[in-house]
């Protein structure tokens, strides 16, 4: 058997400072305190010294831990030895013309910079290969695989941002869930809303969630899995994976919603789950691809996550 090999984006270490203003729930309250709450993955000793070597600072100087911040304040935070994750080097352009542009995005990597991430983010990665201002119309989370779809001028990205919006798009994704369905097919209309930081809930009874509609068909059936295709109606955050877990087959190898998920924690999601998306179509705007052999590429997919 052939060996699996999947080509890795590594960026080298480079200094970055970072800025943000200050929110009236921080008034009053001090630099170390601030800096704790918003990014807790660091404890607080490391933001003493990063303090202290005046790395964070407030209104471009460098400060005490204990300055009482007002609002609109601003303050930065100097990295200046920054290492980013790596990530799949496996970003394609498989459609362009002068409004829209159709990506394949490999999982884990995230749509844009933030967190950890910067230069290995999908925006940056089409930015560094020629396609700059690209608007974003809709999403796929860090660890979901397969279709983007961007908007190269002001008026596409609002035509497709509604269409979006009032569920006038048609995808396709491929999940491999845990356990082997007895049904052929169901649909799930639980609503969804957010429950804490990364984590969504879906559930009758919801106050302020919203509407969600995905449909379930079983693709192939394994000894103690399943393949399903899966075609959401609406385009809620985490829905097919929410709507999966609600079925009772949930993404096999979902850190969250799986068979073996921690809902309790607060910390990003860092590896790709066995989801793809391998259909858009919008309609309206004349807009339709179907990802060429989804089928054996979601299998690769699966290969490579479960060899």
């Amino acid at each position: 058997m052939a060996a699996l090999f999947r080509p890795v984006r590594i960026v080298p270490p480079y200094p970055v400072t970072y800025r943000f203003k200050v929110k009236s729930k921080f008034e009053g309250r001090s630099l170390l305190d601030l800096m704790l709450s918003r990014f807790p993955f660091h404890g607080l000793n490391v933001w003493k010294t990063k303090i202290n070597k005046g790395h964070v600072g407030v209104n471009g100087k460098a400060a005490d831990a204990k300055h009482i911040l007002s609002r609109h304040d601003e303050v930065y935070h100097h990295n200046p030895h920054v290492i980013e994750p790596s990530v799949p080097d496996e970003v394609q352009v498989l459609e362009q013309d002068d409004d829209y542009l159709i990506v394949y995005k490999p999982a884990p990597l995230p749509m844009h910079p933030g967190g950890r991430y910067n230069k290995n983010s999908l925006t940056t990665i089409l930015e560094e290969k020629g396609f700059k201002n690209l608007r974003i119309v809709h999403r796929l989370d860090a660890v979901t695989s397969g279709l983007v779809l961007f908007a190269r001028n002001k008026p596409f990205a609002q035509q497709a941002m509604i269409c979006f919006s009032e569920s006038k798009v048609q995808k396709t994704y491929y999940a491999l869930v845990s356990g082997n369905p007895e049904e052929n097919a169901t649909t799930i209309d639980t609503p969804v809303r957010r429950k804490t930081g990364f984590v969504f809930e879906s559930e009758l009874g919801l106050k302020h969630a919203k509407e969600a509609i995905t449909h379930f068909e079983v693709f192939k059936r394994n000894q103690d899995s399943a393949i399903v295709k899966c075609t959401p109606k609406t385009g809620r955050t985490h829905q097919i994976r929410l709507h999966l877990e609600q079925w009772g087959h949930p993404i096999i190898d979902d850190p969250i919603y799986g068979p073996d998920g921690d809902k309790s924690s607060k910390k990003a999601q860092k590896a790709g789950i066995s989801l793809l998306n391998a259909g858009l179509e919008i309609e309206e705007l004349g807009v339709k691809f179907i990802l060429d052999n989804s089928e054996s590429r979601f299998q690769r997919i699966l290969d490579i996550k479960h060899r």
